[in-house]
């Protein structure tokens, strides 16, 4: 599998340079992913890594009760930076309830894959999505011990940034479940058409 995995990541692979075949031979079969999953999982955990670690600087140097307030700003800007890349992506995505599915969906597939996602509603004025899987933020929060000082779920804001660039008068509403001691997790968000 990691023959295929470091063939598809040729263009970005293809300037590592190694003094012999040996070293480079042992290097991949020790540090290299196995498979795209757990490339992907990799990657994952080092976002979740950079949000908890910054958060924890933040309430050491500045204290503990300024975290919520940059844990709800961080995402409020995610939420609007995935919705402008969902439109860049598909310009003729509609600019109603759907568009928070669709933009969280975006989102799950190109940088969130412990999270599936099942579209119970999907219409112009009323649309639910629900979530389930690791939530890597409330994992990295509890692993850090700062997870008291941060509002969750830490993904509402998410839907709010959405929103803004969406631009429609919505009601969002929401649940949020611990399901395991995992950090698995189910959340569904509605958003109705005002």
């Amino acid at each position: 599998m990691k023959d295929l995995l470091l063939q598809n990541l040729e263009q970005s692979r293809s300037k590592d340079v190694f003094p012999s075949l040996e070293l480079k031979e042992e290097i991949v079969n020790t540090f290299f992913p196995e498979n795209t999953f757990v490339l992907t999982q990799n990657l994952s955990q080092v976002t979740s890594a950079f949000y908890g670690l910054q958060l924890k600087i933040i309430g050491e140097t500045y204290g503990y009760d300024k975290i919520d307030e940059h844990s709800k700003k961080l995402f409020y800007e995610l939420g609007k930076l995935k919705t402008m890349q969902a439109f860049a992506a598909n310009p003729k995505l509609e600019k109603d309830t759907r568009a928070f599915a669709a933009v969280v969906i975006y989102s799950i597939y190109n940088s969130s894959p412990e999270y599936n996602f099942k579209i119970l509603k999907y219409s112009p004025k009323d649309s639910t999505i629900e979530l389930t899987g690791v939530d890597r933020y409330l994992k990295i929060l509890t692993q850090l011990g700062i997870e008291k000082h941060v509002t969750i779920p830490t993904f509402l804001p998410f839907v709010e940034g959405i929103k803004e660039i969406v631009n429609i008068d919505c009601e969002i509403s929401y649940t949020f479940e611990k399901t395991d001691n995992n950090f698995n997790i189910k959340s569904v968000y509605n958003v109705k058409q005002l």
